[in-house]
């Protein structure tokens, strides 16, 4: 039989084991011995597996939203063998249409979570329901039935985040709050680095992008203040990675004006076709033009 899912009470069950909902047995749920069993994993397994990248396997995603779409459609175009399941057989319907992978399952019954492969040939699992308790839950679920599998989740609000890696989460997506480190790290993963891009933004167009500064370049030398990016090229400058501090990124901020060197790093946000051109004109020796007008003594 399903365990029964209170969604209001399934974040505090990271708190305190005394609140979590019992069953009519006497025993938490089927969550309280997995707690008692493998305490906390996610923190420890994050150490171990963040570094490692994803490789060629079968993915599940969890929840049938406009996220969950996004990331499928990008991993289908990547030819990476996808499962989409959800208890909403009207947009399970709706993605089927689209050429995806579907199946309605309950995630709250352990067998029909077996029966998908989990820790099998399934070894990653995206857990991208819209309420943060739905994913908590899910994900300690399916962190004790596959110790191992790989596990990427969305979280809504910050205080979700240390609940869904101390349930065993690999990669948390936050589409609220985008610190450098993270950025950073989800560059160097190119899978992840992609489906964060445009869960994060839900448009094709836009992209993430990390550019180095070249010696003699014309951003060599200029400070962040002096590149006026969201006016020259429509992006949006999030910071910088500087070396000369030991890779300290430093977010642009009204009250920081850093000032650049050779083999420094800029990230920034925008239009694939605006970053694209920035990119060619960082490489230029002169100061490039505005709006592609070939006139020099703009940034």
């Amino acid at each position: 039989m399903p365990r029964p899912l209170l969604h209001a009470r399934a974040l505090l069950l990271l708190q305190s084991p005394a609140l979590v909902p019992v069953t009519g047995g006497g025993r938490a749920a089927g969550v309280r011995p997995r707690i008692q069993h493998r305490p906390f994993q996610g923190p420890a397994r994050v150490q171990q597996t963040e570094e490692t990248p994803l490789k060629r396997c079968r993915v599940v995603i969890f929840g049938c939203n406009r996220v969950s779409l996004e990331v499928a459609r990008n991993l289908r175009e990547r030819d990476w063998d996808l499962l989409l399941v959800s208890a909403d057989p009207d947009c399970l319907k709706s993605a089927e249409a689209e050429g995806l992978a579907v199946r309605e399952i309950d995630y709250t019954n352990d067998e029909e979570l077996k029966a998908l492969g989990l820790g099998d040939d399934v070894g990653v699992v995206f857990t991208l329901f819209e309420k943060d308790s739905r994913n908590v839950f899910l994900v300690i679920s399916i962190r004790y039935l596959a110790p191992d599998i790989r596990i990427i989740s969305l979280c809504q609000s910050e205080h979700s985040e240390s609940k869904l890696r101390a349930a065993g989460v690999n990669k948390v997506i936050d589409p609220y709050k985008i610190s450098g480190q993270r950025i950073h790290n989800m560059i160097k993963r190119p899978l992840v680095t992609e489906v964060i891009e445009r869960t994060i933004f839900g448009d094709r167009r836009l992209g993430v992008m990390e550019l180095e500064v070249e010696k003699g370049s014309f951003l060599d030398g200029r400070s962040l203040g002096e590149l006026n990016l969201s006016i020259h090229y429509n992006l949006v400058l999030l910071g910088v990675v500087d070396r000369e501090s030991g890779n300290e990124f430093i977010f642009a901020t009204g009250n920081v004006d850093h000032r650049l060197g050779p083999e420094d790093v800029l990230v920034v946000i925008g239009p694939t076709r605006e970053i694209e051109r920035f990119e060619q004109d960082s490489r230029a020796k002169k100061t490039p033009s505005a709006g592609g007008e070939g006139e020099e003594g703009r940034p």
